[in-house]
C-alpha cells in the first residue's frame, strides 16, 4: 500500500510507503525501508526494490541520508547514500529524494514552475530549528522558487494526542500547538499543526498544503512508530522526484 500526494503525476513521483507488502520479519514486518535500522540488510534492499517497482522507479535512483534530527540541507545532483542531512533538494530529473520516518513528519515539496523538489524530515527538533522554513528558503536561493508557487504534502506522523513532550521541549513552541499532558509538566504537541503554520509563515499558500490524516502511533497495522515500538521500529519512506520523461520507467 502506498499513500500518494495529491500533486503526484506521471512525471512527478510523490508518495509515502506503509509497512505492508515487504519481506522483513518481526519486529520489522514487513516493508521496512530503513537502511540505517538493524534489520537484515538484504531484506531492506528487497523492500526498497519492491517499493520502487510500485513507483515505476529504480532503487538505484534514490538519494537517502542518515538523518540526525538536525537542520542541514543537501543539494543533491546524483543518487546515493548520504550522512547527516535532514532535508534534500534537487532540480535534477530521475533523482528521487527519500525521507525515512517512524513518527516524525515527512514533508514533500514541489515547485511546478521551476521544476524542483524538496524532502524534509521533521520531528520536534526539526520543527524547533525551523528546518522546513530553511528548506523553502534554500529552494528560493538555489532555484529561484517562489514560496507561493510551492505545493507541500505533510505526510504521516504521530498525532498530537500521542505526542507527549516535556516542559523543556514545550518551551520552544507557541502555546497554540500545545495541550496539557497526563502530568503537570507534560504537554501534547501538535507537530503537523506546527509545520503547517511554519509553511504559511514561509509564504506557502493555504490551498497548496495537503496533509495525511493518518497517525503512525495509532495505526499499527499500517505504520511503524518509534514511540510505540521502540528502537526496533522499522521505517516508512517518503519519496519525491521528477521523471525525465513518462517513458523512462523502471520496466522500460
Amino acid at each position: 500500500m502506498i499513500n500518494i500526494a495529491p500533486f503526484a503525476s506521471d512525471c512527478l513521483v510523490a508518495s509515502e510507503s506503509t509497512r505492508k507488502g515487504g519481506v522483513s520479519l518481526s519486529p520489522y514486518q514487513s516493508l521496512n525501508l530503513g537502511p540505517f535500522t538493524t534489520d537484515d540488510p538484504s531484506s531492506i534492499e528487497k523492500n526498497l526494490a519492491i517499493f520502487c517497482r510500485d513507483l515505476d522507479i529504480r532503487s538505484s535512483q534514490l538519494a537517502l541520508s542518515r538523518q540526525v534530527h538536525g537542520d542541514q540541507i543537501l543539494y543533491v545532483n546524483s543518487p546515493g547514500r548520504y550522512e547527516g542531512y535532514d532535508a534534500m533538494i534537487t532540480e535534477v530529473p530521475d533523482v528521487f529524494l527519500g525521507i525515512g520516518t517512524a513518527d516524525c513528519c515527512p514533508v514533500l515539496l514541489w515547485d511546478p514552475i521551476k521544476n524542483a523538489v524538496g524532502a524534509v524530515h521533521a520531528g520536534w527538533r526539526g520543527a524547533a530549528n525551523q528546518i522546513l522554513i530553511k528548506t523553502i528558503a534554500e529552494m528560493n536561493q538555489m532555484f529561484d522558487s517562489n514560496p507561493a508557487d510551492l505545493c507541500i504534502y505533510l505526510g504521516t506522523c504521530i498525532g498530537w494526542t500521542r505526542y507527549e513532550i516535556g516542559e523543556e521541549v514545550a518551551d520552544q513552541f507557541p502555546e497554540v500547538f500545545l495541550r496539557p499532558g497526563h502530568q503537570e509538566d507534560k504537554y501534547f504537541f501538535d507537530l503537523k499543526g506546527c509545520l503547517f503554520a511554519q509553511a504559511l509563515a514561509a509564504g506557502i499558500t493555504t490551498d497548496h498544503v495537503t496533509a495525511s490524516l493518518h497517525c503512525s502511533f495509532d495505526e499499527e497495522e499500517l505504520f511503524f512508530s518509534y514511540r510505540r515500538d521502540g528502537a526496533q521500529s522499522g521505517r516508512m519512506l517518503s519519496v519525491i522526484g521528477m521523471r525525465s520523461s513518462t517513458e523512462n520507467k523502471s520496466g522500460s
